[in-house]
C-alpha cells in the first residue's frame, strides 16, 4: 500500500471501532479479537458490541423502519449515517469495501437478524432465523495478495 492509502485504510478501520462505540449504545463495551493465519495467508479480526443494532439505531435516530438486513445495506450506502451535525459518515467502510474487493478478502457484518457479506468481490445479503445481540464486523485480509495499491487521487508519477 502507498503511504496515503495506508493512512486512509487505518482511518477506515478506526471508523469501524468509532462507530461501534458511538452508535451501539452498549453498556457492556466493545469486544475485539484478531489472528494472523500464516498457512492460510490471511489476517482476520472482529469488532463486536452488544448494543441496540443497526436497525434499531436507524429507526431511533432517523425514523426509518427497515428489516435488519436492509438496515445493514442502508448503513453501507455512501453518505448514509445516523450521525448528527456536519461530520461525514460511511467513508471508512467505503474504502474498506473497495480494498477488500481488490484484495479478494472478506468483510462480514451481522446485526440483529441481518447478515451482509463481501467475499471475493461478491456481495450477499440475508435475513437470519435467530437474532445476534448487537453488531459484529469481521474483516479478513488476504495476505497472499502481492498487488500494490494506492488511492485513485495519487498521481501516476
Amino acid at each position: 500500500m502507498s503511504q496515503p492509502l495506508s493512512r486512509s485504510f487505518k482511518d477506515g478501520i478506526l471508523e469501524v471501532f468509532a462507530n461501534a462505540a458511538a452508535h451501539s449504545e452498549t453498556e457492556l463495551g466493545i469486544f475485539v479479537c484478531g489472528q494472523y493465519f500464516h498457512k492460510q495467508q490471511r489476517l482476520d479480526f472482529s469488532i463486536a458490541d452488544a448494543g441496540i443494532g443497526m436497525r434499531r439505531k436507524i429507526a431511533k435516530e432517523l425514523g426509518l423502519v427497515l428489516n435488519s438486513d436492509k438496515a445493514i445495506e442502508w448503513a453501507l450506502g455512501e453518505g448514509n449515517t445516523t450521525r448528527k451535525g456536519s461530520i461525514p459518515g460511511g467513508l471508512g467502510l467505503k474504502l474498506l469495501k473497495e480494498f477488500i474487493t481488490f484484495n479478494r478478502g472478506r468483510l462480514q457484518i451481522v446485526s440483529a437478524r441481518g447478515y451482509w457479506e463481501l467475499n471475493a468481490g461478491k456481495q450477499s445479503l440475508a435475513r437470519m432465523k435467530h437474532i445476534f445481540p448487537g453488531t459484529v464486523v469481521n474483516i479478513e485480509i488476504n495476505t497472499a495478495d502481492t498487488n500494490s495499491y494506492r488511492l485513485s487521487s495519487e498521481s501516476d508519477n
